[in-house]
This record gives C-alpha cells, structure tokens and sequence, in this order.
C-alpha cells in the first residue's frame, strides 16, 4: 500500500500549496473514525478529520503533544494572520490561488480569535 508522506505534524506533503498546511491549526486527516452507531470505530474515508493543535506550550506538555502548540508556532494573533498571509501569497505567486481568494483567507484569519485572547502572562 502507498500512501502519502507527511510533515512532524502529520499533514501530507506534495500537490498543491494549501494555506492550511503551510499555516495550520492542526493536523488535518482525510478519513476519520465512526463515533457512534453500528460502524463505531470503524474507518470513515469520506469524511476528513482534523486533531486540533494544544493552544500553548503548557497544555501541549500536559497532554504529551509532540506537535508544536499555537503559541509555539505564532507566539500570538498577530503572528497567526502573518502566517496566512505568507502562505496566501506562495499560492498565489505559484499560480494556486486568485488574489481575490487569498484576500478572503487573509481577512478571515484576522477575524478569527487564533491566539488573539493568549495574554503575556501565558507565554513562557
């Protein structure tokens, strides 16, 4: 069986450049597990999954988390929309992504709360 490689946290390399795997929140899966009903526990390949990343570098260590926490990756909001924005911009000079797209995900990423609640006194 072949399947895909993939990066420290688990997100598949290769194809086309994605703002979520160059800016992610998580490590996104193409399958899940059944929750529930008859096929509980059972593999899901048409219903993607995501395990979100811890939020800080405290709560990561405390569920033994090997990926790098939100904090860790973005420090705060700020850093996080930057991100995006970088990733946006790779796409869209590859030729992956219209301007008008990248300005959507852009915004978007500045609207979201990511780390834009993370106070001082929680970065280690």
């Amino acid at each position: 069986m072949k399947v895909p490689r993939v990066d420290a946290d688990g997100n598949e390399l290769g194809g086309v450049p994605v703002v979520l795997r160059d800016a992610p929140l998580g490590t996104y899966l193409g399958w899940n597990l059944v929750a529930s009903g008859f096929h509980q526990g059972k593999l899901c390949n048409y219903a993607a999954g995501m395990v979100p990343f811890a939020r800080t570098k405290a709560e990561r260590m405390a569920n033994g988390d090997t990926r790098l926490s939100l904090e860790e990756r973005y420090t705060d909001h700020a850093g996080y929309v930057e991100a995006v924005t970088a990733a946006a911009a790779k796409a869209v000079t590859q030729g992956f992504l219209l301007k008008a797209d990248a300005d959507k995900l852009i915004a978007q990423a500045a609207a979201s709360n990511v780390l834009a609640v993370l106070t001082t006194a929680s970065v280690r």
